[in-house]
């Protein structure tokens, strides 16, 4: 299994050197539930800066009617440069994909939508290349998808995306009590007392739950189904803390000394990898 990582650099020397496989670049504008973002130039230099190196670009964005013609033009250009996929949302980024004739390898990115095997199966059936898991699933749905031969992208740590709103939720909360506009806000729901952090881009407005997932002890598991790649999130994390999560994780062989120490550095959320979800229906 490959690791990706989601960070807010534009070197990326020190992650590479570290072991990282490739990186998760989010796309101004057109991207959401990843912190940070980067234009298209960034993008197409970042690709001649390291041809080796493996990029993908999030476009995990609605895609509105006056988005189209420059939606498009982006496609090309990526495609021309060989970045190495798209991780989209909407499916009018596979329509212009097919439209153009472009190679760029899609990989289905609608957060909480890829839970069963006849979904994996449905998308490879469309010429799909990969597909994120919904974080909402168990480790015993992960194993039966792993048969859709489909590449598979599994959030390994970082704040895992709850919902997302097309509102722009934070301009209106804080407009309608008067106070300075912000674009971050943490939250508690009332009965359970989780925490939230609310993000708001210029077209939408994410909910992302407040506390870590870190799913390595799971690590060799995944890798042993075929999981193609993991994903890791800065998020808040400092990037000396990262490059040491990426150390261990590479480079520490004995599996219990290794979630011992990310444990104690991330915490043990595993998420819903051993609990019944709403996802799994009754036969």
């Amino acid at each position: 299994m490959k690791l990706l990582v989601n960070t807010n650099d534009k070197n990326l020397d020190d992650y590479i050197q570290h072991g990282i496989d490739g990186f998760l670049l989010p796309l101004f504008h057109y991207s959401c539930d990843y912190n940070g973002s980067y234009s298209l130039d960034d993008i197409l230099s970042l690709r001649k800066k390291y041809p080796d190196t493996q990029l993908f670009v999030i476009l995990n964005e609605m895609i509105f009617n006056q988005d189209l013609t420059e939606v498009e033009e982006i496609l090309k250009r990526l495609d021309q440069e060989k970045l190495d996929g798209i991780l989209f949302y909407d499916w009018a980024i596979y329509r212009l994909v097919q439209k153009n004739n472009l190679e760029i390898p899609l990989i289905f990115h609608e957060t909480h939508m890829l839970t069963n095997l006849e979904c994996a199966l449905f998308l490879k059936d469309k010429g799909i290349t990969g597909g994120v898991l919904a974080n909402e699933i168990t480790l015993e749905e992960i194993q039966e998808m792993s048969h859709g031969k489909l590449e598979l992208f599994q959030l390994l740590l970082g704040y895992p995306p709850a919902g997302v709103s097309r509102r722009k939720l934070l301009t209106n909360f804080y407009r309608n009590l008067k106070k300075e506009e912000q674009k971050e806000l943490k939250i508690e729901e009332d009965t359970t007392k989780i925490p939230f952090y609310v993000k708001e881009t210029s077209k939408s407005t994410s909910f992302l739950y407040g506390k870590r997932l870190n799913l390595i002890s799971y690590y060799d598991t995944l890798n042993e189904l075929g999981i193609s790649y993991g994903i890791i999130k800065q998020d808040d994390l400092e990037k000396n803390t990262l490059l040491e999560v990426v150390d261990i994780y590479k480079n520490e062989k004995d599996k219990k000394v290794r979630q011992e120490k990310l444990g104690d550095l991330l915490g043990r959320n595993t998420g819903f990898f051993q609990r019944k979800t709403i996802f799994r229906v009754k036969k």
